[in-house]
C-alpha cells in the first residue's frame, strides 16, 4: 500500500518523504525491495556485500526494484523462482531480475523498452502498465538504464545499470589478529586455610578464656558449686 501511494506521489512529480542520508548496502536495498512484494517468498537475492548505494537514491531504487520484482512474480508460474542478482561492471553496477515465466513477444518487448528509455505522458487508460511507467520516471531521475530482454529460460530478465556516481564501494578492513599476552602468575593475596585433619596439620587446642570480667568468673564458680552440691544430694537420696 505504501508503494502504491508513493507511485502516485512520483506521478505527480513530487518526491516521497522517506529517505536516507548515509549510503546503504546494495544487498539491503535488494532485500528491502523484495519485502515490498506480496509473493516475496519466491524471490532469491544474490548480491555482493562490497558495494553500497548513495543515500539520496535509496528510496527510488527500492521502489524501482520492487516494481520489477512484483512483475516477475505476477507473470510467472507460482511454483517457479525469481532471481535478483547483481555485480560490478565497467559502466556501473548491474542488477538483474529474472523470472521463469512465458516471456514477452519481441514486438511488445521492443515497445516496453522504448517506453522505459523515454517515458511518455501518463495515460489513465493504460493503468495496467502503471508500474513500468513509474520505473521509467525513477530511472530517468537518477540516470539509471533499465532494459527488458528474453531470458535463456524462456522468461524475462529486467536489467538495471546503476551509474557509478551513486555506487559507493565499501571499505574492506582486514581483521587484525594479535597474540594475547599471558598474565603473570602472582601469589594470591589471601592464603586459604588448610582443612582440619589434613596431613601435617596440628590438631587445634582449646585455650582457656583469660580475659573474662571478675563478675563472670564468680558467676561461673557459683554455678559449678551449685551443680556439684545437687549431684551429691541426688547420690545420697538414691
Amino acid at each position: 500500500m505504501r508503494r502504491h501511494a508513493e507511485g502516485l506521489i512520483i506521478l505527480s512529480g513530487a518526491v516521497p518523504g522517506r529517505g536516507w542520508r548515509n549510503p546503504v548496502r546494495l544487498y539491503d536495498v535488494a532485500r528491502a525491495a523484495t519485502e515490498e512484494v506480496e509473493d516475496y517468498l519466491r524471490v532469491d537475492v544474490n548480491m555482493p556485500h562490497g558495494y553500497s548505494l548513495a543515500g539520496s537514491s535509496v528510496t527510488d531504487v527500492v521502489h524501482l526494484l520492487a516494481e520489477l520484482i512484483e512483475n516477475a512474480t505476477v507473470f510467472s508460474p507460482p511454483q517457479t523462482r525469481v532471481l535478483v542478482r547483481g555485480e560490478m561492471v565497467a559502466r556501473g553496477f548491474a542488477i538483474e531480475v529474472e523470472d521463469r515465466g512465458l516471456g514477452i513477444p519481441p514486438e511488445e518487448l521492443a515497445h516496453l523498452n522504448a517506453r522505459l528509455a523515454d517515458p511518455p505522458e501518463f495515460d489513465l487508460a493504460d493503468s495496467d502498465r502503471l508500474g513500468l511507467f513509474v520505473v521509467g520516471l525513477l530511472a530517468r531521475r537518477h540516470n539509471i538504464r533499465v532494459s527488458l530482454r528474453t531470458s535463456p529460460y524462456g522468461g524475462t530478465s529486467a536489467v538495471l545499470l546503476l551509474p557509478q556516481e551513486i555506487v559507493v564501494e565499501n571499505e574492506n578492513r582486514e581483521p587484525v589478529v594479535e597474540r594475547l599476552a599471558q598474565p603473570e602468575t602472582s601469589p594470591p593475596a589471601l592464603a586459604l586455610t588448610p582443612p582440619i585433619g589434613a596431613p601435617g596439620t596440628p590438631s587445634p587446642r582449646r585455650v582457656r578464656q583469660a580475659n573474662l570480667a571478675p563478675q563472670l568468673k564468680e558467676e561461673r564458680a557459683d554455678l559449678f558449686s551449685s551443680f556439684q552440691a545437687g549431684w551429691q544430694r541426688g547420690q545420697e537420696e538414691s
